[in-house]
This record gives C-alpha cells, structure tokens and sequence, in this order.
C-alpha cells in the first residue's frame, strides 16, 4: 500500500464502510483516468430509477457523505431509467484500492477483502450493501393461487465472489444454493426470508415493502402487478 500518499484516518474501518463496499460489489466501480493533463478518480454507483429512487436519495447519498464527510448528488440519465451516483476523490479511490483491495475498471473476479473478513458485523454489512443493489426478493407460486414462496437472490459475474457468498451465508446457518446458470446465490423458503431479515435486513424501501407485504397479506404480486407505490398505498390502508 501507497500509504505515503493517503491520509488513512479521513477513513474509518466500520459498518458504514462496509456496507458501501458491498454497494460497490454489487453496482459501482472506480476508476482512474486522464483528462486535460490531469488524472482523475471517481466512483460511480449506478441503479433504476424505477425502483431505487428511494433508496438512492433515503439512504444511500446519506451513507456517502457519512463515509467522506462531503455533500454529493444524486444525478439521473433518461437512457435506460438510470439513476446514478458519481463523484471524484482521489484518497478515497486510493484508498479503496490499495487498502481494502478494489480494483480500478472492471472488477472481474473479485472478492471480500480480509478486512472484512475478520468481523461478522462487517460481513452483515456487506451482505447487506450486495442485496440491496444486486441482489432481488420476489415470490413465485408454487402450484399455488398466490406468490407466496419467498426467494432472495445475489448475483455476481465473479465465480469467485459466489463461493465465498455460499461459505459465509453457510457459516451464517442459512441454507443457501448456488446457481451457477444464473450466476447467484439463492436462499429459499420462508424461514430463510425471515432470518434474513432479522439478522441482515435491508436498507432499500421497494424490497422492505415486498417483505412487509408479504408479512402481512401471506403473498406479494409481481412488480408489473402492484409497483411500489400502489404497494405501500395497500401497507398503510390497515386491515
């Protein structure tokens, strides 16, 4: 590690850190680039506006500027519903990658860095960040009328990065599967969702409410069936 060139106590190893370097995993980068003669470092974080316009302005720009002790801004692209989160900072990149391991560009087979590893509620945070950008929550039928069987799916391009999901999600207790045809880990069935919940959770408000919807109808339709805000209109109508 360059450590010359970093002020590492402007960065503090913590459950917030953590659960933006899953955020990282799931959905962002950094990278390093030159223009005009100067080079640049930035770290990105792209998402759906559809779905996670609330989680972006509720939660996760609040969470950066916890980490970095600066305002940023949330910035949208009307290609694709993109919604983003893009700012520059060189200790921060550096410090990403030469402390905890990053990789600058593509992130290719990447894992949890040691530091983490060494502290379960690190891992929580982690795993936390990773579902709530790249990981989904949805219910299927199962011969049933209704979509009532809960499935929590993380996905990741790194072989890598899925066996060592499956070893820690195993030595959490819960019963997990890889799916190596879509590139994820799989917790399925009730009492996986729920323990999930308890002990890692969520930040993002779309799943918390198919979680909260399903608690309380027994069953949660399809995103094209009831989006969000019909669903959290249902929540908060009572019984």
């Amino acid at each position: 590690m360059n450590s010359t060139k970093l002020n590492l106590n402007n960065f503090k190893i913590n459950e917030d850190l953590a659960e933006f370097y899953g955020i990282l995993i799931g959905d962002g980068c950094i990278s390093k680039f030159k223009h005009q003669e100067r080079v640049h470092y930035a770290i990105r974080i792209d998402g759906n506006s559809l779905t996670d316009i609330q989680y972006y302005h509720n939660h996760l720009k609040t969470l950066i500027e916890r980490i970095i002790n600066r305002e940023i801004k949330v910035k949208f692209r009307k290609e694709g519903n993109c919604i983003f989160i893009m700012f520059e900072y060189r200790d921060f990149a550096l410090f990403l990658n030469d402390y905890l391991g990053f990789p600058f560009g593509k992130k290719g087979e990447i894992l949890i860095d040691k530091e983490f590893m060494k502290n379960q509620q690190y891992l929580i945070a982690i795993l936390r960040g990773l579902f709530d950008t790249d990981g989904c929550l949805y219910f299927t039928k199962n011969n049933s009328k209704n979509r009532y069987y809960p499935i929590i799916e993380i996905s990741s391009h790194s072989k890598a990065l899925l066996n060592q999901l499956h070893r820690v999600l195993s030595e959490l207790k819960f019963r997990v599967k890889i799916s190596h045809f879509k590139d994820s880990v799989k917790l399925h069935g009730k009492d996986n969702l729920i323990k999930f919940m308890k002990f890692i959770g969520t930040n993002h408000p779309d799943k918390l409410s198919k979680f909260n919807y399903w608690t309380k109808f027994g069953y949660c339709p399809k995103i094209d069936e009831l989006n969000f805000e019909r669903r959290v209109e249902k929540l908060n109508a009572g019984p």
